[in-house]
């Protein structure tokens, strides 16, 4: 009877492919899970919430000095010391925002801009029938202080003292610019010069309201305007797009690692693999799980066909790897040949006499499908077929 046909390349040999296959497919819907959770991690700069928030308020300032007006004084002409512009130098510099700063937990960074008055030009006719032309500013200037912080946990507190200190620079050079005025009224009042009494009485009462003033001022300034932005994109799933490469990439990668293990696969997987090892003539045969009984028989015609049985052959089976289950392979065949059959052990416990073959002690290999290592079957045979 001619032998089976083997295939003498496992990598070419498509029964011991799928046999790894069937033992290792896990990996791919492995790989696959990974390739979707990297990719998904990947986009993990997944914005639930935004990037950053902005505060933003915006104050109008009281024009202290304008009920003046009601003593004839000109309130346009009471300058603060020092001026507007420079107030705002002043809040800004770096003395003014370290004081500010210290009195906040963390680090928050508060811009502060001032806008301008606006201005028309008027015309009216003089008395000698002339033209006469005026600059007059309508509106007022309004402070704008803007927070732009990844939390929004500090930006209220922050601009409240910024606003506070900018209160504090306002009062002060507003009391400084009323005072001037009441010290120019009273070096008139002194002066040698001839001042009529309506004059002197006028300039007494505007002294007395720019006493008063000065005692009312406060700095205070008008919350006019809050504005709240939170930026950036937010981003709160990925693209399918996204998963399908991340599957794809996932299932290439197990594919790859699969072909690896194939070619990398020590494991003996089936019957052929036996034979391409050892060969045709010397593989007695495969004990089958779903046929035992059947494959049993097979297996010791087998052995009796090599190995003439007598009433003093002992046989010994030596296990290449694990050892599991021989016991149970031991006493069907001993049944079924009718002599004695003894486990010799592990390979790697055994030494030279105990591999020896003799006439009346034959040794059979026992390899475990998916468990025996196909470079140690080799290592024992070629002890025993020497």
């Amino acid at each position: 009877m001619a032998p089976i046909e083997t295939k003498r390349n496992r990598f070419t040999d498509s029964e011991a492919i799928l046999r790894v296959i069937s033992k290792k497919w896990w990996i791919v819907p492995l790989t696959m899970l990974l390739g979707l959770t990297l990719m998904f991690l990947q986009e993990s700069d997944l914005q639930t919430s935004p990037r950053y928030f902005s505060l933003t308020k915006t104050y109008e300032p009281l024009d202290e000095a304008g009920p003046l007006s009601i003593v004839g004084l000109d309130p346009s002409l009471i300058k603060p010391f020092p001026s507007e512009e420079n107030q705002l130098a002043i809040l800004l510099n770096n003395e003014s925002q370290k004081e500010v700063l210290a009195k906040i937990k963390g680090e928050v960074d508060v811009s502060v801009t001032r806008s301008e008055p606006n201005f028309s030009l008027t015309s009216s006719q003089g008395a000698e029938g002339k033209n006469q032309f005026s600059f007059v500013s309508y509106g007022s200037s309004s402070y704008s202080f803007a927070c732009v912080e990844t939390d929004p946990i500090y930006c209220d507190s922050a601009i409240d003292a910024f606003v506070a200190k900018l209160v504090s620079i306002r009062a002060k050079a507003t009391k400084s610019g009323l005072q001037n005025s009441i010290t120019l009224i009273d070096s008139l009042l002194s002066s040698p010069e001839d001042i009529s009494i309506a004059a002197v009485k006028k300039l007494a009462l505007q002294r007395l309201a720019l006493n008063k003033s000065i005692e009312l001022v406060t700095g205070e300034v008008k919350l006019i305007g809050v504005s709240q932005y939170s930026g950036g994109a937010e981003v709160t799933s990925v693209n399918r797009s996204t998963y399908l490469f991340g599957l794809l990439i996932g299932f290439v990668l197990g594919c790859l690692i699969l072909l690896q293990l194939i070619f990398s696969d020590g494991k003996i997987r089936g019957a052929k693999q036996l034979v391409n090892l050892i060969g045709y003539k010397q593989f007695l045969g495969e004990l089958s799980a779903k046929n035992q009984s059947i494959s049993l028989q097979h297996l010791a015609a087998a052995i009796q066909a090599t190995h003439p049985i007598k009433k003093a052959t002992v046989l010994r089976l030596v296990a290449i790897g694990s050892e599991a289950d021989n016991e149970q392979t031991k006493k069907s065949l001993a049944k079924v040949l009718s002599c004695k059959i003894i486990l010799a052990g592990q390979l790697k416990s055994l030494n030279a006499k105990s591999l020896a073959p003799t006439s009346d002690s034959p040794v059979i290999l026992l390899a475990k499908k998916h468990r025996s290592e196909s470079s140690e079957l080799q290592n024992a045979w070629t002890v025993v077929e020497k």
